[in-house]
């Protein structure tokens, strides 16, 4: 026998999958016939995925079609798959222009992870490995995330997360934090210096989505012994431009 988790779990599934075969509309009845669950049951999963917006009810008919949120859902799977060949471009564009180091990170819940990173052609220069994940409070990529995300979404980050120190300029104390996403986020840009590596000056800016919800950011990572004013307005202006051309071609 399944556990009762895995079997809901199953009729979820089962439900919106009927639906995506049937022409997307069927009844209370059809559905509980279709799938062989108890109506009683039925009722249940249904007022969920209704309060939910993954399925709608039509009154007059009485029939049930997929919501909103499953194809809002749908549609953000198309988009990490677009986001990363856009995204790739501008990357190289980045350190072309800026003969930096530059990455696109993936926001991923409680942390971002580097997908694309193109390394500098220098000796000193940060390794951009991808699959490495940084969470949201130390890395510049991280924080550009964290500043873009809704005062609510931002009050369940800080109630789940422990700030912990990385490095010695790590700022682990939630009021300070909030404090330095906004005076330290001109243009939309986010600095973080040696709080996520020793020795490390990033800047960054978020990609969002059309409801301006955070899928992920980019990044210039700069070796502090070859950061200078001058390197830091020509990085702004160059992240502005890749984030402006990243949202334009994904919501074309």
């Amino acid at each position: 026998m399944k556990d009762s988790s895995i079997k809901s779990a199953d009729r979820v599934l089962d439900v919106l999958e009927l639906l995506c075969r049937r022409g997307n509309a069927s009844t209370h009845a059809e559905i509980s016939f279709a799938l062989d669950i108890p109506k009683s049951s039925l009722t249940g999963l249904i007022r969920n995925l209704l309060s939910r917006n993954y399925l709608t009810k039509n009154s007059e008919d009485m029939t049930y079609t997929l919501g909103p949120a499953f194809f809002s859902l749908a549609e953000k799977g198309k988009q990490v798959k677009s986001i990363l060949k856009i995204a790739g471009t501008q990357v190289g564009w980045l350190t072309d222009k800026t003969r930096e180091a530059s990455a696109f990170y993936l926001y991923k819940g409680n942390y971002v992870e580097r997908v694309i990173g193109k390394e500098a052609n220098y000796p000193l220069s940060y390794r951009m490995t991808p699959g490495v994940k940084f969470p949201l409070y130390s890395a510049a990529a991280g924080k550009a995330v964290l500043k873009s995300l809704s005062d609510e979404d931002k009050k369940n980050y800080f109630k789940k997360v422990k700030l912990e120190p990385i490095t010695k300029n790590t700022v682990t104390n939630e009021v300070e934090l909030r404090q330095n996403l906004n005076l330290h986020s001109k243009d939309n840009i986010i600095i973080s210096n040696g709080e996520n590596s020793v020795g490390v000056i990033a800047l960054a800016i978020a990609i969002l989505d059309k409801e301006e919800n955070p899928l992920g950011a980019i990044s210039i990572v700069i070796p502090e012994a070859r950061f200078n004013q001058e390197l830091e307005h020509d990085c702004r202006d160059c992240l502005q431009h890749a984030a402006k051309k990243i949202e334009h071609e994904l919501f074309l």
